[in-house]
C-alpha cells in the first residue's frame, strides 16, 4: 500500500483520486509508528486531498464517521506511548476537517460542537509532551494539538459561555510541565489564541485579563517553589510564550502593552 500512496502522492494537481479502501487504509494507519507512512504520505495524502476536492462524497461520510465516532485523539492518553502518534495526527486531520468545514459544511451542528468541545480537551488531558522519537518521528502533541484548537476556535460557528475553559488549557499544560519544551510548542500554543483573538471569539479583553492574571499566578508558584526546577520550567515557558504573542499581536496596541509590561518584568526580575 506504500507504493500505492507513493504513486497517489507524485500524481500532479487536478489528478488525485482515492479508492474507498485506500480511504479506510489511510484511517486505519493515521496513527502507524512507521513516520513515512503517518507523515509523509497519509497525512500529507490528506491534506492534499481536501484541499484538492479529490475525496468523493461517499468517502468524505467514510473520514467523518471514523473521526467523530472513535474520538481517536483521546485513545489511551494515560496508556501506551505509541498511540501518542494516534492522538497527535488525530488532531492534526482534526484540524484539515474544521478547515474544510469553514468553507464548506461538512458537520452537523451537533457533530461541530463535540469537535469544538474535543479540541479544547484534549490539550488538558494529553500527558505526552515529546516532540521527536528518534526512528518513530514526530509525536508533537502540544504542537499539533495546538493547531486542532486554533482551527476550532477561529471557526465561524465557534461559540462559548466559558471563555475560561479556553485560557484553562494553558495552565492544564504549564501544569504537567517538568522540563522544557524543545521543539517551538510555546509559538504553536501562542498562535492558535492568536487565531481566537483575531476571529473574534476571543476578546482583547479577556485575553489581556488572562495575561495579568496568569502572569501573577505563575510568578506566585516559581516564589513559592523555592528553586524548584519545574516551577522555574514552566516560568520560562511563559516567558517564551509572551514573546511569542508580542511579536504575533504586532496589530493589536493593547495586547502588545500589557504583554510588554510583564515581559520587562520577567527580564528585570531575572537579569538585574
Amino acid at each position: 500500500m506504500k507504493k500505492e500512496l507513493r504513486r497517489l502522492l507524485e500524481l500532479t494537481e487536478g489528478n488525485l483520486s482515492f479508492k474507498d479502501k485506500t480511504v479506510v487504509y489511510m484511517m486505519n494507519n493515521l496513527g502507524n509508528v512507521d513516520p513515512e507512512l503517518r507523515d509523509n504520505l497519509i497525512y500529507s495524502l490528506f491534506a492534499r486531498g481536501f484541499e484538492e476536492k479529490a475525496f468523493t462524497v461517499r468517502q468524505q461520510q467514510i473520514i467523518i464517521t471514523d473521526f467523530i465516532n472513535n474520538l481517536e485523539i483521546f485513545t489511551e492518553i494515560d496508556g501506551k506511548k505509541d498511540q501518542i502518534f494516534l492522538r497527535s495526527f488525530s488532531a492534526l486531520l482534526g484540524s484539515i476537517l474544521l478547515d474544510v468545514d469553514g468553507e464548506t459544511p461538512l458537520f452537523t451542528d451537533k457533530q461541530r460542537e463535540l469537535i469544538f468541545k474535543s479540541a479544547i480537551d484534549y490539550l488538558k488531558k494529553e500527558n505526552d509532551f515529546r516532540g521527536y522519537v528518534p526512528e518513530k518521528g514526530w509525536a508533537h502533541a502540544i504542537a499539533h494539538g495546538s493547531d486542532f484548537l486554533g482551527a476550532a476556535i477561529s471557526h465561524k460557528c465557534f461559540h462559548t459561555e466559558d471563555i475560561n475553559s479556553i485560557f484553562d488549557v494553558i495552565r492544564c499544560i504549564m501544569n504537567k510541565l517538568t522540563v522544557p519544551f524543545i521543539d517551538e510548542e510555546e509559538q504553536r500554543v501562542a498562535y492558535a489564541f492568536f487565531q481566537g483573538v483575531e476571529a473574534k471569539n476571543i476578546s482583547e479583553h479577556d485575553l489581556i485579563g488572562f495575561i495579568k492574571k496568569y502572569d501573577d499566578e505563575i510568578w506566585q508558584r516559581y516564589i513559592e517553589s523555592k528553586g524548584d526546577l519545574s516551577a522555574f520550567y514552566c516560568l520560562s515557558t511563559w516567558f517564551h510564550l509572551m514573546q511569542n504573542w508580542y511579536f504575533i499581536f504586532w496589530g493589536y496596541p493593547s495586547i502588545k502593552e500589557s504583554l510588554d509590561l510583564r515581559i520587562r518584568g520577567y527580564l528585570k526580575e531575572m537579569f538585574n
